[in-house]
């Protein structure tokens, strides 16, 4: 149950970070979509009732967000989500996340102030 409710949390981060600067580019789009073959499909096995991994949610919602156009509140609402779970949160999650919001952030043209901010206040977060 707890990966239903991440894995669209995550999509959105990884959106807003993308977003970040205006226009989310092809290669930051490819670089989330091989870290979730990666390195989010093997963290755990779950899958909806058709037999789909769950991971792949992470990508369902970072597209709905690009097509609604909006990342009002995305890193707040991520931030909420994270104290009220943070139990839940394992290394390895921890650990992805980053991974991926670097991944994404370092596509194009290198990481931007903007992106720097938000990867660094995610650490601070995960941190405190």
């Amino acid at each position: 149950m707890f990966y239903e409710e991440l894995y669209p949390e995550l999509g959105k981060l990884f959106f807003y970070i993308a977003a970040i600067d205006g226009k989310v580019q092809p290669s930051e789009k490819k670089a989330l979509q091989n870290l979730i073959q990666n390195n989010w499909k093997p963290l755990e096995n779950s899958t909806d009732k058709y037999g789909t991994d769950q991971a792949n949610l992470i990508d369902f919602a970072f597209e709905y967000e690009e097509a609604e156009g909006s990342s009002e509140n995305i890193l707040q609402s991520f931030e909420i989500f994270y104290q009220e779970n943070k139990k839940k949160f394992s290394s390895a999650i921890i650990d992805n996340i980053l991974l991926t919001g670097k991944a994404i952030a370092s596509a194009y043209r290198g990481e931007n102030k903007d992106e720097h901010r938000v990867l660094k206040r995610l650490i601070q977060l995960f941190e405190n």
